[in-house]
Parts: structure tokens; sequence; C-alpha cells
């Protein structure tokens, strides 16, 4: 695991550093029961201003349009979605040994407590997602940044994911990505707000209401 040259030596070792990071990873604990809302900016490709209010439980997720373009929506728009996989959850877009090297670039402070940046390099064959830089929170070993590019037939662009505490979990807060799409450049923003562990939902949050005959 090299260094970068000129770097501040951190007071772990690096591999120290990512092991505690894969183990904090570990040990992670995921909410069975998650409502949130988001805010999405696009600019450039399909304009858009919406705000949505997610209530997810493994497997299945109801999405609900609450806002658009600054106007709240009634009544709100539905869709319950089955099999959704959690495209922002640290646990999934992480970077991780071995499928990534890790070469540690410095060290930043986060407050009172320091910060520990690598930059990441995919190992194996190319994909269309894949993280070139992680900030390492110094205390709790969880990621509060990652940095990303994306390659797709008709798409490209660079992002970052900012993450930090809420309750007992590791939770995206903001999302912003740049792309060039069709040749047009665009932009993309998330952010996350309004986050709430339930111990159970209704049952009827996660079925389809029936139009009226």
């Amino acid at each position: 695991m090299a260094a970068h040259p000129g770097y501040t030596p951190p007071p772990l070792a690096p591999p120290a550093i990512v092991q505690r990071y894969q183990d904090a990873l570990a040990a992670l604990p995921i909410p069975p029961y998650l409502v949130f809302e988001y805010t999405v900016d696009q600019v450039g490709w399909h304009d858009l201003a919406q705000t949505h209010r997610i209530y997810r439980a493994e497997g299945v997720q109801r999405d609900e349009l609450i806002a658009d373009s600054g106007h709240p929506v009634k009544p709100v728009v539905v869709r319950i979605k089955h099999g959704v996989r959690d495209r922002y959850a640290v646990g999934n877009v992480a970077p991780q040994p071995p499928g990534y090297t890790f070469t540690y670039a410095g060290t930043v402070h986060a407050g009172s407590h320091p910060a520990y940046v690598f930059t990441t390099k995919p190992t194996g064959a190319p994909r269309g997602f894949s993280v070139r830089r992680v900030v390492i929170d110094g205390v709790s070993y969880l990621p509060t940044q990652i940095s990303f590019d994306t390659h797709g037939n008709k798409a490209s662009g660079a992002g970052t994911m900012f993450f930090a505490k809420s309750g007992e979990y590791w939770v995206p807060t903001r999302v912003a990505v740049a792309a060039q799409v069709d040749g047009n450049k665009a932009t993309e923003s998330i952010a996350f707000s309004g986050y709430s562990f339930p111990s159970a939902l209704p049952p009827a949050t996660f079925k389809a209401a029936r139009s009226a005959p």
C-alpha cells in the first residue's frame, strides 16, 4: 500500500486504517424499516425538481411523489416496488479490498478529529461504476465521502456521495453528480432528510391502492 509523495503520516498505519474501516462496515447495523425524504434536482438532460417520501422494508419500497417543481402533489403519486436495491446504502457502494486497492493520500480534519483520505482503484475488469476516492472518519472508521466515476453507452460522469450518522445508522445525506449525456452537460443533486427508523410499519404501507369502481 503505497503513499503519495509529501503525505502527512496518519496516527495509524494505512493498512490498520483500512482494516478498521472494513470492520466498521461489517459491524454496521441495517435498519429493518426506514422512512426518509429526498429532493432531486436534474439540469441539462431531463430537467426536474422533485421531492419524494420513501418507506422501505426488506425487499419492498413505497415511493410517494409529494412535490414537483416546488409545488405540492395532491394526491401524492404512489409507487410500490419489490426487489429494489438501495443504490445509495453505504454497504452497497463503499469500496473494499480485494475489489479495490487503497493508497493513502493524506489526513484532513472533520471538526475536532481527523479523517483519512484514500485513493482507490478497482481490481479486475473495468466496471460501469467505480470508486476513486474515499474519506474515512477517524472515530467511527466509516466513510463520510465516496467519490466515483460512472460510464455507460450514452453517459459518463463523476460525483460524490456524502454520509453521516443518524441514530445508530450510517446514511447518505447528499449526492452530487456532473455528467455528459449524449454529448450534453448534465448535473444531478440529491439531498436526503427526515430520517426515522420505526420498529414496524403498517402492512398497508406496501399495498398498492385500488381504484374505486
